[in-house]
């Protein structure tokens, strides 16, 4: 189908903006306002992603990290035109350039980077999550964590990753793969908190996550898992465990019943 004369502007238009040096400009526009608007538009991508991908761009260096946003800009097609979406988007082309070995190598890029830019985006993403109201009359903020079902916050994830990225920076760049277990989630204050696990934690929390098991069945499953002899020591760590996790703010309270 013929395109009409607009959108054939449009597209040589943003044709331009992605590649300024290889597309044309629509005949009739301005060079010099073409020019202006073409170093605004890709100056604000550059903004909103390196703001919420702070030590990536550290690890990259200015030039690469600039060669990378050019690249993202000119080769995905983003699914939404909503600006704050942007770093998201940024990410999912991360993801994509992972899964292909002879991109990393290609482009220079550290196997870790897209691992830790999800974890630099899931504060951004937890930031702005809006809550479900939640009917305070359900959740006991009193009671036993063993006997009860417990709640962990509503905004939070438990997150795995290949590579230390909670570690990451500008002079420490893993090379090996660490299997590495976090909490993320936002607490009372609105502020987005951080917490190091170990694998057997890590699962303990998967268990209580849907709300369906009490502190005590959650153990008993893992101890039956994990094939320990011992489901009262397991108990008794997973009780410090559980308190301790409730005075930093990731469980709120249990179920009442």
């Amino acid at each position: 189908m013929d395109l009409l004369d607009f959108q054939r502007y449009q597209l040589a238009f943003t044709k331009h903006l992605r590649q300024p040096k290889s597309a044309p400009k629509p005949a009739k526009a301005s060079a010099k306002g073409m020019a202006i608007y073409t170093e605004i538009v890709f100056n604000n991508i550059v903004s909103s992603v390196s703001a919420c991908f702070p030590v990536a761009q550290l690890v990259m260096g200015k030039r690469a990290w600039t060669t990378l946003i050019r690249d993202f800009f000119i080769n995905y097609q983003s699914q939404t035109p909503i600006y704050k979406e942007v770093p998201q988007e940024f990410l999912k082309f991360l993801e994509s350039q992972h899964k292909h070995t002879s991109l990393l190598t290609n482009k220079n890029l550290p196997p870790f980077l897209s691992q830790l830019a999800h974890y630099e985006w899931i504060e951004l993403a937890l930031s702005t999550s809006i809550i479900k109201e939640i009917e305070t009359t359900s959740i006991n903020l009193k009671d036993d964590l063993l006997t009860k079902k417990p709640v962990l916050v509503e905004v939070s994830a438990l997150l795995k990753y290949d590579y230390p990225v909670h570690k990451i920076s500008k002079k420490f760049k893993p090379t090996q793969p660490e299997a590495t277990f976090l909490l993320v989630f936002r607490d009372i204050t609105n502020r987005v908190q951080f917490i190091e696990l170990n694998a057997v934690t890590f699962r303990l929390l998967q268990l209580l996550g849907p709300n369906k098991l009490t502190g005590k069945q959650a153990l008993t499953q893992l101890t039956n898992e994990i094939k320990h002899p011992d489901l009262d020591a397991v108990i008794e760590f997973g009780t410090d465990i559980l308190l301790g996790l409730k005075e930093q703010g990731a469980i709120v309270g249990v179920l009442n019943s």
